[in-house]
């Protein structure tokens, strides 16, 4: 009697196993041993890049490239080996299926570290799975994204005197501290103030994150008297060739310039104050020649006439 339950067992036993084996209608000779590939087949970002502080959405597109087999029990995972990108939350997500030949997009989001080099990072998407003989799978692929860091950008000496004197020239020495976390590139700046001529672009060129960096300018006023209002403008790139601008508003008075006396002026006024003694002088002595000699000749008249009485 046991012998009969034993091998009872036994039969039940092996169809159990034999139907497991060769679901689907297969038989040992025609299961499906391929591996079966999941795989990203593209992927997007709705910013430019990623911003220290702020959420950057991420979709991936990956696409089962069996023919035959579905895939089951899928894991997704996002990582960056330095740790500048990090996903917000856990950065995993569970897929129950995906049919053979079909595709899942994924959304996840991403921010990164106040700290994140800046430039292309190397962010990996691994993925788990089994196929419908719960063989396990595992695969990744590298998706290359930029991380983007604060850009500023202080200055001080971008301002004219009160006053400037027609003809006179005035230096403009100026500061730049960079204030954000990448270098900046192609710093200028340009001159738009009319009646004061700029002969040209400033140059100051590339300035590291933490740095600092001078320019200088010399402005000629022309002859055009009165005040005049016009602008500076500051300009500079990031590392990733995004131009950023700076206008600062800037006003002052042209003044005429003051008449300076030469050695020969001064010579000159010198001599005039003697001729004009000299003429005094000669004036004054003609004069009193003048008078003495009518008084001469009445003089002596009035002594004939009196000696002709007596």
């Amino acid at each position: 009697m046991k012998k009969i339950v034993t091998i009872i067992l036994a039969l039940i036993f092996c169809l159990a196993f034999g139907m497991t084996a060769y679901a689907d209608g297969e038989t040992e000779e025609n299961i499906d041993a391929s591996q079966p590939r999941l795989m990203v087949t593209d992927y997007s970002l709705d910013t430019e890049s990623i911003k220290p502080g702020e959420d950057s959405e991420l979709q991936v597109t990956l696409k089962n490239y069996s023919g035959t087999k579905a895939l089951r029990n899928i894991k997704l995972s996002v990582t960056e080996e330095s740790g500048d990108i990090k996903p917000v939350g856990t950065g995993t997500q569970y897929v129950e299926r995906i049919y053979a030949g079909s595709t899942y997009t994924w959304t996840v989001k991403l921010t990164a570290a106040s700290t994140a080099a800046i430039g292309e990072h190397a962010v990996t998407i691994s993925s788990e799975y089994e196929d419908k003989y719960y063989t396990a799978y595992s695969g990744s692929d590298v998706l290359r994204l930029n991380v983007k860091q604060k850009t500023g950008l202080d200055y001080s000496g971008v301002q004219l005197p009160a006053k400037v004197v027609e003809g006179d020239t005035v230096t403009l020495d100026m500061s730049f501290m960079n204030t954000g976390k990448c270098k900046i590139r192609n710093l200028k700046i340009d001159f738009d103030i009319p009646n004061l001529e700029s002969g040209g672009t400033t140059f100051v060129g590339e300035i590291e994150a933490g740095e600092s960096g001078a320019g200088s300018a010399n402005l000629r006023a022309t002859n055009t008297l009165g005040e005049t209002k016009g602008t500076i403008t500051i300009s500079y790139e990031d590392e990733f060739g995004e131009e950023y601008t700076k206008t600062v508003d800037v006003a002052t008075v042209i003044e005429k310039k003051a008449e300076v006396k030469t050695d020969e002026d001064e010579k000159e006024e010198k001599k005039n104050p003697q001729w004009w003694l000299f003429l005094l002088g000669g004036t004054l002595l003609g004069g009193g020649i003048g008078c003495a000699i009518p008084l001469s000749i009445h003089s002596r008249k009035q002594r004939k006439e009196d000696e002709l009485r007596l």
